[in-house]
């Protein structure tokens, strides 16, 4: 998810919260909608989907701060579980980006190399200020933050809660003039406003932190279908002249919340259908960008001319069936083998 990443199965005491698994793939669900409206001139097409990406921050620290807050493992342990979670699909996505990218852009091989590396390109010049941080897959600068804010995190994870209430409020307090001055919080997906990025990910982040520190006090959890609804409605809501406000809103009000509710177990086949919404949710936002451009290099191949409806709505079903096969072929037999690796070193 990263974003994002809110990438960890999220479990307590060797229990999964079910409804966060399943809350997961419906905001990167949202993320693919929210793109391919604007790959295809569909603003209309969950409008405010790039706040996704501010719910998997804000769940990300929620479910680390579970994992992680108390266990007895070193920093470099705890980079090195992050990184066989995140970097296999990081790696495939660099190199089927390049794949794709041979012949339409420069320096492919840098661009590769600090793909795998999972370095963003943040120097900027006047004529592509506003290029993306990893021209090889773009949504990938929230895997990155989300992997840069899990790197700060862990040698604070046990700050009193003073403490963290004081990091909610600086980076409230600073992100709230951005967001106003920039018209909302999408941003910082570029090498001109990169540093935003730090900013958004950090308060959603420390957020889920605090989150976690409340949950136990709260014994009030709703069912994860209602959640999912609460959560497509926020980010299916149409543009609007206050959109800085709404964004500030979700980050700080409306998606806590969310998370803070979301600890009731999910039985049945709701269960079911949340654990392959959480299983998926990492492919489908790490892969959606380069699917789609084979996707759309098909089609064109094809003989197929702009966007026509049912092209985008078979798109996203053959986007999800093509990603649960990564991960069921690739992601999670990697995964295997280099906890395997590092369990026999």
């Amino acid at each position: 998810m990263s974003g994002a990443n809110a990438l960890g199965r999220t479990i307590e005491g060797g229990r999964r919260y079910e409804a966060l698994d399943g809350l997961r793939g419906v905001a990167a669900l949202g993320v693919l909608l929210y793109h391919l409206g604007g790959w295809t001139y569909r603003p209309w097409l969950m409008a405010h989907g790039y706040l996704a990406v501010d719910f998997f921050f804000c769940l990300s620290g929620f479910v680390l701060a579970n994992a992680y807050g108390t266990r007895d493992i070193g920093w470099l342990g705890f980079m090195r579980a992050r990184l066989i979670r995140v970097w296999p699909l990081i790696a495939l996505s660099m190199v089927a980006g390049a794949l794709v990218m041979i012949g339409h852009r420069d320096n492919i091989l840098i661009c590769l190399l600090m793909g795998l590396l999972v370095l963003p390109r943040i120097w900027v010049k006047s004529e592509d200020s506003f290029s993306p941080l990893f021209p090889l897959n773009p949504p990938a600068w929230s895997l990155f933050l989300e992997l840069f804010a899990s790197a700060l995190w862990f040698p604070g994870r046990r700050l009193s809660t003073l403490w963290l209430v004081l990091v909610i409020l600086v980076s409230g307090g600073v992100l709230i003039p951005i967001a106003y001055g920039m018209g909302g919080v999408q941003t910082g997906w570029d090498r001109a406003t990169y540093w935003i990025g730090i900013i958004r990910t950090i308060f959603p982040f420390a957020m889920g932190w605090g989150i976690y520190r409340v949950q136990a006090y709260i014994r009030f959890g709703l069912p994860a279908c209602m959640l999912a609804l609460v959560l497509l409605a926020a980010l299916a809501v149409p543009p609007m002249d206050y959109t800085a406000t709404y964004d500030l809103v979700c980050l700080g009000v409306v998606f806590p919340l969310i998370v803070l509710l979301g600890h009731r177990d999910s039985e049945g086949w709701m269960g079911k259908i949340c654990r392959f919404s959480g299983e998926v949710s990492y492919p489908l936002y790490a892969l959606h960008w380069v699917v789609w451009e084979l996707l759309l290099r098909g089609f064109r191949a094809a003989g197929g001319k702009r966007y026509p409806d049912a092209f985008v709505a078979v798109s996203v079903v053959l986007i999800v069936i093509a990603v649960w096969g990564v991960l069921k072929l690739y992601d999670a037999p990697v995964r295997r083998w280099l906890k395997a690796r590092l369990a026999r070193a």
